[in-house]
């Protein structure tokens, strides 16, 4: 007697034979029984029986089920013992044939063969003229099944990686819900459109049940139940929130891995499931389940019997749900104080860093201005020390030029200047001197009061020692003027005599001495 899982060549249509072949040249396996039962398990399509081929562990059932004699040699030594006894029925009728000679022994062809060896085989040209031609032959026959295999090969394989390569969850999901949509409306319970792990991690995070349905297109209850998923009272019963419902059809690969998980028996199957979490690792917990439906009348019936076995487990596992939500809170509760602490945390050391930034800041500022008044003050008694050490040595050009013009008989001014602190001074100077040298008189009366008090300089006793100093340009702050008429003499380069000429002040003249800018109080 035949299982439901065994078979016969002569059993398979051409459409399934076709697929057999198919499958068998993609995968190169020589066991047709096996193959059979992979293309049956996936209701003979060629490219969900290559991929279930080649994902480890899925034929693993199979394998271990199916007989190690394969069923094409099996059937094939049938029809032989079947022929051979037809044969020596029909020989024996006809012949009176005795059935040793009906049947040869095993040792007949091993005789035959050393027969026909011995036997001296005799010259014939004919396989000298047609040796090239079966040569033509075989070569052409070689590539056209060599070109065919190719073709069928990359067709097939094309087709399978196609068919293999995952399409983004969340579409597959869509087309799921609007392929039942479209076979039974709208009104449905209310499915889950993310992966099983998504479900999963849903259901773990808001402390939910997790329901998983599972059916397959092949099975014959499958219209009813799914017709049940459309029924008021199952409704009613999984869209409250406490719910997650997953469902799927075994011939989607998450749906095939959940069946595998569960250890699904039956179709159709519904399980009840929660989540559970310890020592920071989820866990899956599968309260109840229903493999198969059994009896049922119609779907009203159907679906009260669902949400009846729905109720049953929730109401059992009430207060477990309850003290994880309660420990979900607390923990949830602990996580928001932490961050609100790290953020106040992390407010408090923002503002130290940004005070701590502008003390810096302050203290660099505080610093650079030190650092220049320092620089200004070091350049201003630079340019002071210039300024003094400038004064001597013109100081000192001048006591040389009034031995000079001792000595000589040159015509000679007579100037009264008034200064800056309100004395006056009468001075002489030579009708060949010019405006400069009243400007140096006036800037080096101090050096002339200070020299003849001591009678030394700071760079020496000796005045003519004192030298000029280099790169030194000196800025007068002040400017000689007549205040009858009144005329200010800026041209420092020009000639004394010509000057005051020109403005009938030779050859006495009283000049003012007037600062170009206020003095600072």
């Amino acid at each position: 007697m035949q299982g439901p899982d065994s078979f016969a060549l002569d059993e398979l249509t051409d459409a399934q034979k076709q697929c057999l072949e198919s499958f068998c040249q993609v995968t190169k396996e020589e066991n047709v029984q096996l193959a059979v039962r992979v293309l049956r398990s996936r209701q003979w399509r060629v490219e969900q029986a290559v991929e279930m081929y080649y994902e480890p562990g899925l034929i693993s059932p199979l394998a271990a089920a199916t007989v190690e004699e394969p069923v094409g040699s099996s059937q094939l030594r049938r029809r032989q013992t079947a022929a051979q006894s037809s044969g020596g029925s029909s020989s024996s009728g006809g012949g009176g044939g005795s059935r040793s000679e009906a049947q040869p022994s095993p040792e007949e062809p091993e005789q035959e063969h050393k027969a026909v060896s011995s036997q001296k085989p005799q010259f014939s040209l004919m396989p000298l003229l047609s040796w090239p031609i079966l040569l033509l032959v075989h070569l052409a026959t070689t590539m056209i099944n060599v070109v065919l295999q190719l073709v069928g090969r990359q067709r097939i394989t094309t087709s399978a990686a196609r068919t293999s390569r995952p399409a983004p969850y969340s579409s597959d999901r869509s087309q799921f819900v609007r392929e039942f949509e479209s076979a039974y409306g709208t009104v449905h319970v209310p499915f889950y459109t993310g992966t099983l792990a998504e479900a999963q991690e849903t259901a773990r995070r808001e402390t939910k049940y997790l329901v998983v349905m599972l059916w397959s297109s092949e099975h014959d209850d499958t219209p009813l139940f799914e017709h049940a998923l459309t029924q008021p009272a199952l409704v009613q019963c999984l869209s409250r929130s406490q719910f997650v419902v997953w469902a799927g059809d075994v011939a989607s690969p998450d749906a095939f891995k959940a069946a595998e998980s569960l250890s699904v028996c039956a179709f159709p199957f519904m399980g009840i499931v929660f989540m559970q979490q310890a020592a920071g690792r989820s866990g899956m917990q599968l309260l109840a389940r229903m493999d198969g439906l059994g009896s049922s009348a119609n779907a009203q019936h159907l679906a009260s019997m669902l949400a009846r076995f729905v109720e049953r487990p929730v109401g059992r596992h009430a207060q477990t749900l309850h003290a994880t939500r309660r420990e979900q809170q607390e923990r949830e509760s602990a996580r928001r104080l932490r961050e609100q602490q790290n953020a106040a945390y992390e407010r408090s050391l923002a503002l130290d860093q940004e005070r701590e930034r502008a003390r810096r800041e302050q203290e660099e500022r505080e610093r650079r201005e030190q650092e220049e008044a320092e620089a200004l003050l070091r350049e201003e008694q630079r340019r002071k020390e210039l300024c003094r050490r400038w004064r001597w040595a013109k100081f000192a050009e001048q006591q040389q030029q009034q031995q000079q013009q001792d000595n000589t008989e040159d015509l000679v001014t007579t100037l009264s200047l008034r200064l800056e602190n309100g004395s006056r001074v009468v001075c002489k100077f030579a009708a060949s001197a010019t405006l400069q040298q009243v400007f140096d008189f006036v800037e080096t009366r101090d050096i002339a009061d200070e020299w003849a008090q001591t009678q030394t300089t700071p760079y020496g006793a000796d005045l003519s020692k004192t030298s000029m100093p280099k790169d030194y340009e000196h800025t007068y702050e002040f400017a000689l003027v007549s205040q009858f008429p009144r005329v200010v003499f800026e041209d420092r380069s020009a000639n004394l005599k010509d000057a005051l000429a020109a403005s009938g002040l030779w050859p006495s003249a009283a000049l003012i001495v007037e600062p170009l800018f206020e003095p600072e109080d």
